[in-house]
């Protein structure tokens, strides 16, 4: 018979900094601890390749310490390699701590590899102390010694990292000066010795930088309608996805488009948060390598950049509105994003909570208001409901409510919104009223201009729809969708003559 007080886990990490203390050699450690002991290990723990500096990312020992802590932990004894592989933790009172809890929870923590049994003695509080400190200067001395090394690097002109950027290759040298290879995207140095710095990429890629310095410069496009731009032409960024605002400041702002080599820019060592760094804490060498960006074009993309991050005046966004209206006769998101001298509409929401607060201070009623969507709703509601009594289906419908119920079954909500989406962005956003989810959403894109005109309708099912009231449909969630787009309502309409003519069937039955 197996004894409870027989029972062990073993609980067991490597960290990259410590090969030879590989799993195998600490399983076997314990397995021949145990054996002298007559314990039987029925559980493992395992931590492969995690820093032993914070609990956190060490997902087996925090489900080591909640098995011990919930009750349900079947054994008495946890069985360790050493000190340190319990943790390097900076703070010796958290290694502590998380032993408390376990001897707190009649479980025993054995170390199988020191000269000191943990059997609570002043002797073994002592030594243990001094390993746990001992354990966290370690972290603390190769963190130091690992940073230097970089920053050594840096200061010579290598390049530090994997990912080298937009337009950009990494290439290995040899002996610091001769070009050897070439590397292709995420593949690895051969040794660890072998440094590399950043060469020019292909020249498609350099092209499309310089178009897109010649858009934010020269023509003053702002950095989301370059991503927009970019993204309907089919142009992947350097990670193979769309572009967005970010990955645009990106190649205008990364001074090594210039050829500096920088590191250090932010830090986050042994665990703690990360943080960004002063430009005079940063580790660089200008000129490490030759730039594909000039010196001028950069200095002028950083002066739009300020220019464009500058705190508008009220009254400049209020102008700017009234210059369009006055302009164009009328005033759109979508109008408002394809000028590029003008802010964009983010910049009229965080001002003034939205565009419709800043068209009501310069007196601007625009042709499709909140108000009309409704009116357009219940248009439609009406004649769906007077459609489907002519085709003999029982309809319950109050007049100013937004959904309808069908053949005493079938819930539809019905929907309406601009075609052209909000902000100019690749996205619709509609609002449902009501909190329930009905069984089918009807929503219809009516023209911006004329409002009575509906362009189309999409058929969205339960399925598809979100627990909020707002429900967003992006030009690629649409595309997914477009198996529930019609022109006309007509699917619905048959829809539900089906379904009479299923219950009638099942009546006759």
């Amino acid at each position: 018979m197996l004894f409870a007080e027989n029972r062990a886990a073993q609980y067991v990490r490597m960290s990259t900094d410590m090969q030879r203390n590989s799993i195998a050699i600490q399983a076997e450690t314990i397995a021949l601890y145990a054996a002298r002991r007559g314990l039987i290990i029925v559980r493992s723990y395992e931590d492969a390749g995690r820093s032993g500096v914070t609990i956190g990312g060490r997902s087996a020992l925090q489900t080591l310490i909640s098995d011990v802590r919930s009750g349900s932990a079947d054994f008495r004894t946890i069985l360790i390699y050493d000190v340190s592989r319990w943790g390097r933790f900076q703070d010796t009172d958290e290694s502590a701590y998380y032993e408390f809890i376990c001897r707190s929870n009649g479980v025993a923590v054995e170390y199988c590899a020191e000269q000191f049994n943990n059997d609570g003695s002043l002797t073994a509080t002592i030594l243990k102390n001094l390993k746990r400190a001992m354990a966290g200067e370690y972290s603390r001395e190769l963190s130091a010694k690992v940073f230097a090394g970089q920053a050594k690097a840096v200061r010579n002109g290598f390049h530090r990292g994997s990912t080298p950027g937009y337009g950009l290759r990494r290439c290995l040298i040899e002996d610091g000066s001769a070009q050897r290879t070439i590397l292709k995207p995420g593949q690895r140095k051969r040794l660890s010795t072998d440094r590399t710095i950043l060469v020019a990429g292909p020249a498609e890629e350099i092209e499309i930088i310089a178009r897109i310095y010649s858009l934010f410069i020269d023509q003053k496009f702002s950095l989301s309608r370059i991503a927009r731009l970019l993204n309907e032409e089919g142009i992947a960024n350097v990670l193979q996805r769309q572009w967005n605002d970010v990955s645009v400041r990106e190649i205008l702002s990364n001074e090594k488009y210039v050829g500096s080599a920088q590191f250090n820019k932010t830090s986050r060592k042994l665990g703690a948060p990360s943080r960004k760094n002063l430009r005079s804490e940063w580790v660089e060498k200008i000129g490490a390598f030759e730039g594909i960006v000039s010196k001028e074009r950069f200095r002028q993309a950083q002066e739009q950049l300020r220019y464009n991050a500058r705190a508008y005046l009220d009254s400049e966004l209020l102008n700017a509105l009234t210059a369009i209206w006055c302009s164009r006769g009328r005033i759109s998101a979508a109008l408002i994003e394809s000028i590029p001298e003008m802010p964009s509409v983010n910049t009229f929401k965080e001002h003034f909570g939205g565009l419709a607060a800043a068209y009501q201070m310069i007196g601007y009623a625009p042709p499709f208001r909140r108000g009309r969507s409704s009116q357009v709703r219940m248009v439609i509601m009406s004649q769906m409901s007077a459609r489907l009594r002519a085709a003999g289906c029982e309809v319950e419908w109050h007049s100013g409510s937004s959904q309808i119920l069908i053949n005493e079954e079938l819930v539809v909500a019905v929907v309406a919104g601009c075609a052209t989406p909000g902000g100019g962005k690749n996205q619709w956003q509609i609002k449902r009223s009501a909190w329930a989810k009905p069984d089918i959403l009807v929503a219809a894109r009516v023209h911006d201009e004329v409002f009575t005109v509906v362009e189309d309708y999409l058929f969205i099912p339960l399925l598809f729809l979100t627990n909020a009231s707002w429900l967003t449909i992006s030009k690629k969630r649409r595309q997914r969708m477009e198996a529930f787009r019609s022109a006309t309502l007509d699917p619905l309409f048959a829809l539900c003559s089906r379904k009479r003519i299923g219950l009638g069937n099942a009546s006759h039955a």
